[in-house]
């Protein structure tokens, strides 16, 4: 097993392939060279790291695991404005009986006409 440090190197990533360079190096910041004693990568994991830590990588039977930092935490945002409800709604009758109209309170005592149509069947 090979315990390493990653670098993402200073290349541009090319967003046709979304593929990049990754240099591994030993605890000493020398390169690790992967064909030297029959190493190779057959597959690659990637893990969360918890914020502020070291990257890692480690090369273990042909598994390459790379360790990935989370983010630093952003600062929340303000609070939204109060939402407004609904507090109460009167209806209006007509002489005929029918409801004709009405209006609706809400929580912040704003009102707003309730119209009321007649559907045909």
């Amino acid at each position: 097993m090979t315990t390493a440090q990653f670098k993402v190197t200073n290349k541009p990533l090319d967003p046709t392939a979304a593929t990049g360079e990754i240099a591994l190096y030993d605890a000493d910041g020398n390169p690790i060279s992967l064909s030297a004693g029959g190493q190779t990568i057959t597959s690659v994991k990637a893990v969360a790291l918890a914020a502020g830590t070291v990257p890692t990588a480690t090369l273990a039977d042909g598994m390459l695991t790379i360790g990935i930092p989370a983010g630093a935490k952003g600062d929340p945002g303000s609070p939204g404005a109060p939402g407004v409800g609904v507090k109460s709604i009167s209806l209006t009758k007509g002489t005929d009986g029918n409801i004709t109209g009405g209006t609706l309170t809400k929580t912040d005592n704003s009102t707003a006409a309730i119209p009321v149509t007649t559907a045909t069947a």
